[in-house]
């Protein structure tokens, strides 16, 4: 099987790669011309890289050429964060995000694939409903450019579904969490890296999370799936607040730093039955805790 993937050097796409390295499968990657691939390199030999961008219709039609199936993750954001990148320049992120996702969406099709696998979020939800259970039925009212763009393309890739073009397969995720290639990127990096130094630290905030290592999973067990066709997946976990955080990475590594924050706690909680009826195994709160020994370990 040959399997076309944008987003193969970010940080999920490092765990995709790792995950896909046991299938008998071939990789092709579209990178654009500043990314880097060392992280990469005890996958490469299933891996041919393609040089540019989804800007470019000549690439992305060679690109998905000999395809089997396309996994969408790519989101060009120039280091930004993903709501900052929608904001800060939105002409260019409507080309390269938008119609770019449109381009490879047209070129899918024209190259006869399988399936189209799109990597949404959960941002596309947006505003909640309080009397509406948020599972994948639940209205898209997105309060942000970013969940904005991910609606549009899920709506796309409905669009093509139905028409028969090709199977689709879109999934939610919320925070994803893991070590990333880059460490210092990784969640929470800042927070365990003082605790771990003895800081007196104050935190607050927190969010729903998903390991990377789930959401891989999740990509892999959709993969020429039929009984994927046409769905959509919510990616989550539990919702972990900062102070959990910072108290989980005190009792391992035995730091005398004094915290100080008031815990948060969820406004709502999105329902993960269908990702779990696929075969999604999160890991929970002993996954986390593995995460931030592995993060302690790699400082």
């Amino acid at each position: 099987m040959r399997i076309a993937i944008t987003g193969l050097t970010g940080f999920l796409g490092y765990y995709v790669a790792k995950r896909l390295f046991e299938r008998d499968v071939q990789i092709q990657a579209m990178i654009r011309n500043d990314s880097k691939t060392l992280h990469l390199s005890d996958y490469q030999k299933k891996i041919t890289f393609v040089r540019g961008d989804l800007t470019d219709k000549e690439t992305v039609g060679k690109f998905v050429q000999g395809a089997d199936v396309v996994i969408h993750m790519a989101y060009e954001r120039k280091g930004a964060t993903f709501q900052e990148a929608a904001n800060k320049d939105l002409k260019r992120f409507v080309e390269a995000n938008l119609f770019g996702s449109i381009e490879l969406l047209e070129a899918s099709k024209q190259a006869h694939i399988r399936q189209f696998i799109f990597i949404s979020s959960c941002a596309v939800y947006g505003h909640i409903f309080p009397h509406i259970k948020l599972d994948e039925f639940h209205p898209l009212i997105p309060d942000s450019n970013y969940g904005a763009y991910k609606a549009s393309i899920e709506a796309f890739c409905h669009a093509y579904f139905t028409t028969k073009a090709f199977d689709t397969t879109i999934f939610r995720p919320v925070g994803i969490y893991g070590i990333n290639p880059h460490l210092a990127h990784s969640a929470w990096y800042h927070i365990v890296k003082d605790i771990k130094h003895g800081c007196n630290i104050e935190v607050s905030g927190g969010g729903k999370i998903v390991c990377a290592e789930n959401v891989a999973q999740a990509i892999d067990l959709a993969i020429d799936n039929k009984e994927t066709s046409g769905k959509i997946y919510n990616l989550v976990d539990f919702y972990a607040d900062n102070m959990s955080i910072a108290r989980i990475a005190k009792e391992l590594c035995a730091s005398n730093s004094h915290i100080s924050g008031t815990p948060k706690q969820p406004v709502n909680t999105i329902d993960n039955t269908q990702s779990r009826m696929l075969g999604v195994r999160y890991t929970g709160i002993e996954g986390l805790r593995r995460y931030i020994q592995e993060l302690l370990r790699c400082m």
